[in-house]
């Protein structure tokens, strides 16, 4: 009789315990979490059939902003998906490639190389920027080298984040817009937009744009130490696992006098990358063959505008296709269906985009649930 009592009582707190654990996971998962865009695109990357992305992008958010999947798709018949988070540090593009590789085996990973760009190490630091991505993927072998290398003294609160996000109530409605669009991914199968995120204006700098006068300027600045080291100790990954389908990259920004330093940076980093044997495409020096216009094509010094966004994919598509011999991608019947929704889908976010262009309202776009509820009546 003792016998049974203790097993029905160990049988209670073991349900109890499990109901525990299940309850942290969900509100973890979906409650008690930092939900934005960058939740959103990173989770939507491990929901994609592996094996079905031909073309992984990995940057910041150069990346959501200036390249659109479902647009490449189109015009291209391949598929791709962009790694990119809001300041992603070059810290974290190795466990990036990793996840890609592991992930799907693309055909070509493209680098944008702005996470080594950063005039001083206080990005590279910051850890809002490498939980941005960190936060966002699965808790494994990568997870843990990636944080260990961050933060060795604090790692339980980037493995059970519930302990920093306990708070974040405070973040809603905000939070939930975002919670509700990974829910709806989820239940879906994949994210829609594959992560693109811009914004309805066109910029018009004030200061001088030096774009057209960079075709020939080798100017050089150094790294931060610790960019450089991280650069060096990425693309020594690259050679000791014989990566050969890695090219790196820098997309276009709108330069003026106070970036000038960031791009001599580039012409830094992309001598280092050369050291490796690597390609590196700077489309801020061959800005003219881009057929973009600064600043038309821009909403800010730094990100592409919806007509800056087309313009360019379909010039790095080309690329890509042509240089580096990415074809059409092989695809089930429902892969295909997907992609052919998401390029539907791209369409009528790019007719959202222009028609708020054309009344004068400026907002962010991006795929949370009442972004795609309004996005929908241009399909």
């Amino acid at each position: 009789m003792k016998k049974k009592k203790y097993i029905i009582r160990a049988v209670k707190v073991l349900s109890l315990l499990t109901a525990i654990v299940l309850l942290t996971a969900f509100l973890q998962e979906f409650v008690l979490c930092h939900a934005d865009h960058n939740r959103e695109r990173i989770k939507g990357f491990y929901l994609e059939d592996k094996d079905s992305i031909d073309v992984v992008l990995i940057g910041a958010s150069e990346i959501y902003s200036s390249y659109a999947p479902g647009y490449a798709y189109e015009k291209f018949g391949f598929t791709s998906y962009p790694i990119a988070t809001q300041s992603n540090i070059i810290s974290s593009y190795k466990n990036q490639i990793k996840a890609a590789i592991e992930q799907q085996h693309p055909k070509l990973i493209v680098v944008e190389i702005n996470g080594a760009l950063y005039g001083n190490d206080k990005q590279l630091e910051k850890e809002a920027n490498f939980r941005n991505y960190a936060d966002n993927i699965p808790l494994d072998s990568n997870k843990i080298e990636l944080v260990q290398g961050f933060a060795p003294d604090n790692q339980i609160e980037h493995y059970v984040p519930i302990i920093k996000y306990h708070s974040v109530w405070n973040d809603w409605p905000a939070g939930l817009k975002w919670n509700l669009s990974i829910m709806q991914d989820r239940l879906r199968g994949y994210n829609l937009l594959k992560g693109i995120k811009s914004k309805s204006q066109i910029f018009k700098p004030r200061e001088k744009v030096y774009n057209d006068t960079l075709k020939n300027n080798n100017q050089k600045k150094a790294l931060t130490q610790k960019s450089e080291a991280y650069l060096r100790e990425l693309l020594e990954y690259c050679k000791s696992e014989n990566l050969t389908n890695v090219v790196f990259t820098r997309f276009p920004h709108v330069v003026t006098k106070k970036s000038l330093s960031r791009f001599m940076r580039t012409n830094t980093a992309a001598d280092i990358v050369a050291e490796y044997g690597y390609d590196f495409l700077n489309f801020e020096k061959n800005f003219e063959d881009t057929g973009l216009e600064a600043p038309d094509d821009f909403y800010n010094l730094d990100h592409l505008n919806i007509y800056g966004q087309k313009k360019f994919t379909e010039y790095l598509g080309n690329i890509l296709c042509s240089k580096y011999g990415v074809s059409e991608s092989i695809l089930t019947d429902s892969q295909k269906a997907e992609w052919d929704t998401c390029a539907e889908y791209y369409n009528a976010y790019y007719k959202y985009t222009e028609d708020l262009i054309n009344k004068g309202k400026v907002d962010e776009i991006g795929e949370e649930c009442f972004d795609m509820e309004k996005i929908k009546k241009f399909l």
